[in-house]
């Protein structure tokens, strides 16, 4: 038990003292924190609100897909850091692009003037039709984002081709899955067994592409072995 008090404070201590980690855990909470207690006092209450979980998703995905390293790439400029930044901008642009997307595929008569927030967001039609619009350019964003992944790192001589490509076919085999929930939450008449086949059509084409990758990767590795 004390050793494991031991390791847990050691890492409480990296999250606050390493700049590596401390900019995010503790530099992402402070500024929220910040706008918001500067707000309050204002009188921005609820505007601030969305504001928030705005810059919170956004820190979010900065992070997840390591968009300040790239971005860090610029001062040392190489081919494989353009192909990145290039394809991460374009994939953030069309991941923002697929909101108004959404939003104009809604039909304007379950909108009302004086339709409250809170029941546009709980609708689930509503919710439906915006997801619907908007996910193909979503999912083209995030495969932009992925491919420019893969390219960078086939160019660039990094082994990691194998993650790259089995990310993009488990973006891919997602699609369909989503597409089939949003289908089932606007229409009650269909039924939740028809989720079942597109989920099994993806594990299925997951599983194969992976046992298919990792044997190229040992029997190159093994080649190489052979010829040291």
């Amino acid at each position: 038990v004390e050793y494991s008090y031991a390791v847990f404070g050691k890492y409480l201590k990296m999250l606050a003292y390493d700049s590596k980690y401390s900019k995010f855990f503790l530099g992402v909470p402070g500024i929220l924190l910040l706008i918001g207690g500067v707000a309050t006092v204002f009188g921005y209450t609820e505007e601030i609100f969305a504001v928030l979980v705005s810059i919170l998703g956004i820190s979010f995905v900065i992070r997840a897909f390591d968009i300040d390293k790239a971005w860090s790439n610029l001062t040392r400029p190489t081919p494989m850091g353009f192909i990145r930044i290039f394809t991460m901008v374009a994939g953030i642009l069309l991941i923002l692009s697929s909101i108004p997307t959404g939003v104009s595929s809604i039909d304007q008569k379950l909108i009302e003037a004086d339709t409250e927030i809170f029941k546009i967001v709980t609708d689930k039609i509503i919710i439906g039709q915006f997801i619907t619009g908007a996910l193909p350019i979503l999912w083209m964003g995030f495969g932009a984002i992925f491919a420019g992944i893969l390219l960078s790192n086939w160019i660039g001589g990094v082994p990691r081709q194998i993650t790259d490509i089995l990310r993009i076919i488990v973006l891919a085999a997602l699609y369909p899955i989503t597409s089939q929930f949003i289908i089932i939450m606007m229409n009650g008449d269909v039924e939740s067994i028809t989720l079942v086949p597109p989920l099994l059509a993806g594990l299925a084409a997951t599983l194969v592409s992976a046992t298919i990758l990792f044997r190229k990767y040992r029997k190159h590795k093994h080649q190489e072995m052979i010829l040291d």
